[in-house]
């Protein structure tokens, strides 16, 4: 489809600035008797506190006019700084699928969205918030690389599971008690606390997210990058990879998010399949700037601009207008029009592509390919013993031990427990996304082929970046993704259950390259390499050397397991290319 093209001046619309938002502020009182912000467990948490803290998990900053959960979306801009999974998992009662995570050092104009919490204790950080998206809710093409320029719309969240107090507070008369909430100043926590002492001075640290976005438009400016028409011409451009949808996962969904007077009661709710989302894409356009690289000397021409659909097959695909706006820092305005029916139905998911470009641009750009031929698994990172014994449990009469005697009628034998098998890692090659595929029955060490390629171009400066993320999957994230925690239970039986959901995956550690020019690694011709990740979780044995380890269990007796990390090797090959 070719957009539109106009020549105006537009104007910008202002945004929150100054000063950070206050993270103390998610557990006000004005907060909660609003019907939003988060509610906090005392210093040393009990297993059951932690419902407490997803009651609800993600909590409107701003409910506005609204009624809880619902909110008005913010949008915010910036520069992208790192992406990845999250390495450990999520909590699956409230969560279909891990979350990908964007970490965004915002613009100026919007540092307001940003949270003190957000900030290390030296300042580090200052000015970054992350943006998390279901990975079964976010498709690959549109995840943004380091470097990247993103424009997103969503929810504006305090992260209610992670107070993190930081410095904690102390006992209104018995000072020297440290206390995150009032109960830290009571009998039994406190035996001599006077009554009716209160905490004070807690400095809470609550994270302000885009949790989750309902649109992104990711730019990548650094030139010709992963799109077959772009390494086909040779030219200098930018490519706009765009995503809207209203699901997002446990984090956007109604049901999801809306408080319990008792938080016990999250143990009978049952939300899924998660139907009820709080975001609404038809309400207004998705409107963004996409920044163009710097004009050719005597060119005077306006750039040439292209959009590609990416929106699923049979959804409406939403008309795509563009406007060049000529300047000092000329730009491209595009205006998705999500409000408008086409062919009488509204859009709902919607994915494009938009690539924007001087025509001629003299500017000379190196044809890359990477090529990825196996990941080496050096450990796998399964614990000798699993975190809940293998049992089997009839679908519906969950009480019933399955191996034992057949089901009734109508119900099947679910496996659950035992060793979870598995790794799941993504790799980006300049913001380019792919799934490393035939990873789902990794149990232990093995050379796993693979068979990807990615096309790309560079400009003179710029760096080839390869990065990885992933984990080894245990047995929340390998068998309790989209299950309630009244399914969990029911199926695992209580102490089994709370053991797989509090049972994180496993960090394989770092992998994160970047080569410089004129070859970018590939010695003018071509160059393979076999790069090993950095730290993570696993090692071996502190006596028996010749044997992996996860933890101390899985060596003999009296020994220890010393962390190597490095739990994986990517093979892969570089080449240099003639432009075509």
């Amino acid at each position: 489809m070719r957009p539109t093209l106009f020549f105006v001046a537009l104007a910008t619309l202002s945004t929150p600035a100054g000063a950070f938002i206050d993270s103390n502020l998610a557990v006000s009182p004005g907060a909660q008797a609003s019907g939003g912000g988060c509610y906090a467990t005392p210093l040393v948490p009990g297993l059951l506190d932690m419902l407490t803290l997803v009651d609800p998990e993600w909590a409107a900053i701003d409910v506005g006019s609204h009624l809880p959960p619902f909110s008005d979306p913010i949008t915010l801009h910036g520069t992208v700084a790192l992406a990845k999974i999250n390495e450990g998992g999520d909590l699956p009662a409230d969560h279909e699928s891990d979350d990908q995570n964007t970490f965004i050092t915002l613009d100026a104009a919007d540092q307001g969205f940003v949270a003190t919490g957000n900030v290390g204790p030296h300042g580090e950080d200052g000015g970054q918030l992350e943006v998390e998206w279901e990975i079964g809710k976010y498709p690959l093409f549109a995840w943004a690389g380091r470097g990247d320029r993103l424009t997103g719309v969503g929810r504006w969240i305090w992260d209610c599971g992670h107070p993190d107090p930081d410095p904690p507070g102390s006992c209104s008369v018995t000072m020297t008690q440290p206390c995150a909430i009032d109960a830290d100043c009571a009998s039994p926590t406190c035996s001599g606390c006077t009554s009716g002492e209160t905490c004070v001075g807690v400095t809470w640290n609550y994270h302000s997210e885009l949790h989750p976005p309902q649109a992104v438009a990711v730019t990548r400016t650094g030139g010709y990058k992963h799109f077959a028409h772009e390494v086909r011409a040779g030219h200098r451009s930018t490519r706009t990879d765009v995503w809207i949808s209203p699901d997002g996962g446990g984090a956007g969904d109604t049901c999801e998010l809306t408080h319990q007077a008792n938080p016990f009661s999250l143990l009978g709710i049952e939300c899924h399949p998660l139907s009820h989302p709080v975001a609404n894409v038809n309400a207004s356009d998705f409107t963004f700037d996409i920044p163009l690289p710097p004009r050719p000397p005597n060119n005077p021409r306006p750039p040439r601009v292209r959009a590609f659909d990416r929106t699923p097959n049979g959804l409406p695909r939403a008309k795509v207008l563009t406007t060049f706006v000529d300047g000092p820092a000329p730009t491209v305005h595009v205006v998705v029009k999500t409000s408008a029916p086409v062919h009488g139905r509204l859009p709902s998911k919607v994915g494009k592509t938009i690539i924007a470009g001087w025509r001629p641009d003299p500017t000379p750009v190196t044809h890359l390919q990477v090529a990825v031929t196996a990941i080496e698994i050096v450990n796998a990172l399964k614990p000798v013993t699993p975190a809940v014994a293998l049992m089997q449990r009839c679908s519906v009469t969950t009480s019933q031990d399955c191996s034992m005697s057949a089901c009734p009628t109508g119900e099947s034998c679910l496996t659950l427990g035992g060793p979870i098998p598995g790794w799941t890692v993504f790799l980006e090659v300049n913001g380019d996304w792919r799934a490393l595929p035939d990873l789902g029955t990794v149990s232990a060490p093995v050379t796993v082929p693979q068979n990807l390629t990615y096309d790309l171009g560079v400009l003179t400066g710029d760096t080839l970046h390869l990065h990885a993320t992933g984990h080894s999957l245990d047995c929340r994230e390998g068998q309790l993704y989209g299950l309630s925690f009244q399914r969990a239970l029911s199926l695992y039986g209580f102490f089994p259950g709370a053991t797989c959901l509090n049972t994180e995956s496993h960090n394989i550690g770092t992998f994160d390259v970047d080569l410089a020019g004129p070859d970018y690694g590939s010695g003018g011709t071509s160059a393979s390499f076999v790069t090993p990740s950095v730290g993570g979780n696993g090692g071996h044995c502190s006596a028996t050397t010749s044997q992996l380890c996860l933890v101390d269990a899985d060596c003999p007796s009296g020994e220890s397991c010393v962390g190597t990390g490095g739990a994986y090797k990517l093979h892969y090959t570089i080449t240099k290319l003639p432009l075509r």
